[in-house]
């Protein structure tokens, strides 16, 4: 009997279908206990996502839900996650383009949000500044004041009026379209804190002193920030979308005529 047992044993080993077998028996246990356990479809509902779900409550009703809505509330986001899990899993997302399209923009709202809450990092946005700062140029810009004569003070003019406005790094060409043409070339030959002479515009006469003339060039850091956050945000998502699509294959009918490039596809973000 154990000879018998033995001859057979031997021969289940050299077998190669044996093997076929035994190995396909192993991997149907491995994902047999794999998918039995309880992590794979685990819903898991923390403190902080039940406090979130009273504040929009809160915000969307007016008032805190009572504990049997708040309970519902609850139940709809545990069913939404079981079913919309299901459908993934059954291929049900794939070619329907309002979901497509609303998980894009979801794509894009998360790395948007990402890329501002980086942009908040002063010492990040420096390093873009420095590789960028090319692109942040500034026309000539004027810090002033200026006071529209009475008549009376067109008679009598004065080394200083009792009243003024100012105004701080307005462009040349902002400057004209408020004061009139005449004010850039009075500005350009003026002193620093000296009341000009009378100057008539086509919006009346009026005096002007020059506090500071800063001549065309590249923006500071701190002039440019509010554009380098926009700027900053705006090549991130690029970037991050840019790396998504490198890892796809785009394939297209022959002869169709249809153009899909990187840069295509990134002028629709």
């Amino acid at each position: 009997m154990l000879k018998t047992s033995l001859y057979w044993l031997k021969k289940l080993i050299k077998d190669p279908f044996s093997h076929f077998l035994i190995a396909g028996a192993i991997l149907f246990l491995c994902y047999s206990f794999y998918h039995s356990g309880t992590s794979l479809n685990e819903v898991i509902i923390t403190p902080s996502q039940i406090i979130q779900q009273q504040r929009d409550d809160r915000t969307y009703f007016g008032s805190s839900p009572s504990k049997e809505m708040l309970n519902k509330d609850i139940n709809q986001v545990v069913l939404q996650r079981i079913l919309s899990s299901e459908a993934i899993k059954l291929g049900l997302e794939k070619g329907d383009p309002n979901l497509n399209a609303m998980l894009m923009q979801r794509f894009i709202s998360y790395t948007t949000q990402i890329a501002k809450i980086n942009a908040t990092n002063t010492t990040l946005l420096h390093h873009y500044y420095l590789a960028h700062r090319q692109n942040y140029h500034h026309p000539d810009l004027y810090s002033l004041c200026y006071h529209f004569l009475s008549p009376q003070e067109q008679t009598h003019p004065t080394q200083a009026p009792a009243s003024h406005q100012c105004l701080s790094d307005i462009a040349q060409q902002d400057l004209q379209a408020k004061l009139g043409p005449s004010i850039i070339t009075t500005l350009n030959t003026l002193a620093p804190n000296k009341w000009s002479k009378l100057i008539n515009t086509p919006f009346g006469p009026l005096t002007v002193r020059l506090i500071q003339h800063q001549k065309a060039g590249i923006l500071s850091f701190n002039q440019a920030k509010p554009l380098l956050a926009q700027d900053y945000t705006r090549d991130a998502v690029n970037k991050k979308i840019d790396a998504a699509i490198k890892n796809y294959h785009i394939q297209l009918p022959t002869h169709s005529g249809i153009v899909v490039t990187t840069k295509t596809l990134l002028q629709n973000v």
